[in-house]
């Protein structure tokens, strides 16, 4: 009987290990990499998100648009070259930034925040589009060449805060 023992470990090890193997390749193919329109950045989204089905569909200055319609979400990317607006700080950006969005809607706050070693401004606000308030969350963003603004709208305020800190830190230039 104590023979079997070591067979039933190493049988269960094995069939352990399959299983992990197994779970590790569905989580895999649960993500996918996008590019911004202009093939500067890519990005890692998990395959609740798809492209709007034509390129600036929702915003004709856009580098990218997603939808995830189980969240009710969208994602909106635009990017700035650093150099095109004077080599101001990501302080100064954001400030240009909620000012440029402080008309007509209800700003609720801005504070700071860190995401893989960057940081992060995140503006959060409502407005209201065809008789329907939206929340907005703003994050504004710095890579080494660019700024950039990823506007989620959300018809709810609930908070997709790790779901989009999980988007942004895989944000890199290409």
């Amino acid at each position: 009987m104590n023979k079997n023992i070591p067979i039933i470990v190493l049988g269960s090890a094995v069939v352990g290990a399959a299983s992990s193997y197994l779970i590790f390749k569905q989580i895999q193919k649960s993500y996918f990499y996008i590019k911004s329109y202009d093939k500067k950045f890519e990005m890692k989204f998990s395959n609740k998100w798809h492209v709007s089905k034509e390129k600036n569909e929702l915003n004709e200055n856009s580098n990218l648009e997603l939808i995830n319609n189980k969240d009710s979400l969208c994602l909106i990317m635009f990017s700035k070259k650093k150099s095109e607006v004077n080599n101001i700080t990501l302080e100064e950006y954001n400030k240009n930034t909620v000012n440029g969005i402080r008309e007509n809607n209800i700003i609720l706050g801005t504070k700071k925040s860190i995401i893989s070693k960057k940081n992060v401004y995140i503006t959060e606000f409502y407005s209201n589009y065809k008789d329907v308030d939206v929340h907005y969350s703003i994050y504004v963003i710095e890579t080494n060449n660019y700024y950039h603004q990823f506007m989620i709208a959300s018809m709810s305020s609930k908070n997709y805060y790790n779901k989009i800190k999980n988007i942004l830190s895989t944000l890199k230039e290409i």
